[in-house]
């Protein structure tokens, strides 16, 4: 029976006292997961995976006395939630000593290793090392690989301190030139230096190609390691996993007339694994009305096809435009990778360069090998993040200039809006968006206010009093379309980043919650400004056509600055501030004209708002101080109209011993007193002050 359990083992690999549990609450502990398990059989061992910032990896492992109380807390807990949620149970794999002479690696992180060594070579862009410290401008690189081919951009990134790296980065126009440049530039020098030029890749692919090269060197030098199908992708957590493994040794040796029957009725639900092709790729830019046969017949001219399958909806059955292609053979998959066309989304153009093999029925197919489902989706999260950060939804962690609100307000030809404006217009506000950024990567002091818009194509005859009732207006008829489903209302990330502003300003200024109720609720506009031509006298002309708005917080200058873009100003708006004289100036002049305004965040040098934050906190104190003082001498006058007020109602008493009051002798005391004015001046000084005006007068 022995025999016949340990060939059983040995057959499936299984360890049966062992169980591997996924779904494990991030916020639960090894203790919390031992007592649990301790409910239906004597636990020997449990261990939850952490990373390398001790966070639970959502896995672990439970160890047991017995294979009967591994299989009945199997069973149990698989029908009873762990904390609020139900834990995937299933018998863990025993570690495999592998044999270096037979040793395989495994096909799928073959063809993992294949693509980003593929993806690789197919780069167009190049690392330049060893860079002298005094080689600071990129165009120096840009002149040095021009003669290899055109030169799509050079960068040479620096460290925070503001230190240079000593690399740099060149991306050539096409693959053949950065060949090209990598073979000719052996020996290169730069400034007397010699620099070594290799393909550059992203960082974070380099990072894990490099590690899981790493990896596999030292599986094939450690012959005696031991891996279970689980704890492979956890090579991290291996020391955190050592109680575990000793745990696993003792019940190796300890194996000897275990029962096989409860081993053999044993169902395992393992979850299916997620695998990836050998040498498969993924295909865009497919036709809707493309089928497997009609695929399977164009990539077949690479070689020997395994499938090619439409990316169809789930819900509707429509096709999505991709398709899957796995080929038998690796030789015909890393050529198909390696001469893939760049392809342009936006343009349907199709290049001179590329070849038939990669145009299907009139369309460029863009091609990249496949990852797998995990990757995806974590490719796909950072993608949708990038194409939040550059809408200027979302700001990046480091952004404190609040670039990101670059593209807030601007409109590219194609987009909904655009067909609103003139192609002059679209021009203005290409130039202005150019100009803006030319600026800010210029002076790093620059900074986009989060509460101040600027508002240019404003009609000459509008003045401060009509903008900031317009500013108003553009907030209350925000609010009311997107009532009534015409707008999309602020998202939650917004909403945060108001109130986040909001208090920052608060704590700047030390306003305080006592400060805030004292103070009046001023309106949503703080300020509206026109900037006039200034004469050579100093009198200030007429409007130059361009103003700011500032808010009291960032939520209302967003939704003013989305409802204001591209705004017709009426006729009724420029009115608003105009007395009736101004009214028959400016319709003589012309000035009332509709105009649709640009609007955008304004710029502000962070120096300048700092000493007006200081300005407006050191008068904030000077006011407390006066009204503590003012609160003071109140409460002293106070003091003393109540003792005069005693004094005059004693005033005619006498005390025990006859004498008059003290209110009386005081009365008379003051008698003497010169007679004083409002102004505080005696009568007489006053009078004489008249005399000698009247005498002044007489002379002239």
């Amino acid at each position: 029976m022995t025999d016949k359990h340990s060939a059983a083992e040995s057959e499936d690999n299984l360890d049966r006292r062992t169980l591997f549990v996924q779904s494990i609450p991030v916020e639960a502990t090894k203790e919390e997961l031992n007592e649990f398990f301790s409910q239906y059989a004597p636990v020997r061992h449990s261990v939850i995976v952490t990373d390398t910032e001790g966070k639970s990896r959502g896995f672990g492992f439970v160890s047991f006395v017995t294979d009967e109380d591994a299989l009945s807390a199997l069973k149990e807990t698989k029908k009873v939630k762990f904390q609020n949620k139900l834990l995937r149970v299933s018998i863990a794999k025993r570690r495999q000593r592998k044999d270096k002479q037979n040793k395989q690696a495994k096909p799928v992180d073959d063809a993992k290793f294949k693509a980003q060594e593929i993806a690789l070579k197919k780069s167009a862009k190049l690392i330049v090392r060893n860079l002298p410290w005094s080689v600071k401008d990129p165009n120096e690189l840009v002149k040095v690989f021009l003669k290899f081919g055109k030169v799509k951009e050079a960068h040479i990134p620096k460290k925070k301190d503001g230190k240079m790296s000593g690399f740099g980065f060149v991306t050539m126009m096409k693959h053949a030139a950065a060949e090209k440049a990598v073979k000719e530039t052996v020996g290169l020098k730069l400034q007397g230096r010699e620099v070594a030029v290799d393909f550059a890749i992203d960082k974070s692919k380099w990072e894990e190609f490099r590690k899981e090269k790493s990896d596999e060197r030292e599986d094939e030098e450690d012959d005696g390691e031991e891996e279970s199908e689980e704890e492979e992708e956890e090579e991290k957590s291996e020391k955190e996993e050592s109680e575990e493994e000793e745990a696993k040794d003792e019940t190796d040796e300890s194996k000897d007339d275990e029962s096989e029957s409860d081993g053999e009725d044993l169902n395992f639900n393992r979850p299916r694994p997620n695998k990836q092709e050998n040498f498969s790729i993924f295909v865009r830019n497919v036709p809707y009305d493309a089928t497997r046969e009609s695929l399977e017949e164009h990539f077949s001219k690479f070689g020997p096809i395994k499938y090619a399958l439409p990316v169809m909806d789930k819900d509707t059955q429509l096709a999505k435009g991709s398709a899957f292609v796995a080929f038998r053979r690796e030789e015909d998959y890393e050529e198909c990778l390696l001469n893939a066309p760049e392809v342009n989304p936006n343009s349907m153009l199709i290049p001179d360069d590329v070849s038939p093999l990669y145009v299907y029925e009139g369309r460029v197919l863009q091609i990249t090998a496949t990852v797998d489902r995990e990757s995806a989706a974590r490719m796909a999260e950072r993608n949708a993040l990038a194409r939040k950060e550059l809408l200027g939804r979302v700001p990046t962690e480091k952004d404190k200039r609040n670039l990101f609100l670059l593209n807030e307000g601007r409109i590219t030809s194609g987009s909904r809006l655009a067909s609103l404006i003139s192609k002059t217009d679209l021009d203005v506000r290409e130039k202005s968006y150019n100009l803006r950024v030319q600026q800010l990567n210029k002076n790093p002091s620059l900074h986009l206010s989060l509460t101040r818009i600027a508002i240019r194509n404003l009609p000459r005859a509008m003045n401060e009093k009509a903008l900031k009732a317009l500013g108003r207006k553009a907030i209350v008829q925000f609010a009311a379309e997107v009532k009534e489903g015409k707008r999309q209302p602020l998202n939650k990330e917004e909403l945060a980043r108001s109130q986040r502003h909001k208090e920052f300003i608060e704590e700047k200024l030390g306003i305080t919650p006592e400060d805030k109720k004292r103070k009046k609720q001023t309106g949503v506009v703080k300020q509206a400004k026109i900037i006039n031509e200034v004469k050579g006298s100093g009198v200030l002309g007429r409007s130059r056509g361009y103003g700011f708005l500032e808010f009291r917080d960032h939520k209302h200058a967003l939704m003013a600055l989305r409802w204001l873009n591209a705004h017709e100003v009426s006729r009724e708006d420029i009115l608003v501030g105009l007395t009736d004289e101004q009214k028959k100036v400016a319709e003589s002049e012309g000035t009332i004209t509709k105009r649709r305004l640009i609007v955008e965040f304004a710029i502000e040098n962070a120096k300048v708002v700092k000493r007006r934050h200081e300005q407006i906190a050191f008068s904030r104190a000077k006011s407390h101080k006066r009204d503590g003082e003012g609160q003071e001498s109140g409460r002293d006058r106070k003091r003393l109209r109540v003792s005069s007020r005693d004094e005059r109602a004693d005033g005619g008493k006498r005390d025990a011993n006859g004498s008059q009051g003290q209110s009386k002798r005081r009365k008379a005391d003051t008698q003497n007193v010169p007679e004083t004015s409002k102004s505080g001046l005696p009568n007489d000084v006053k009078r004489l002050i008249g005399f000698k005006r009247k005498r002044r007068h007489a002379k002239k």
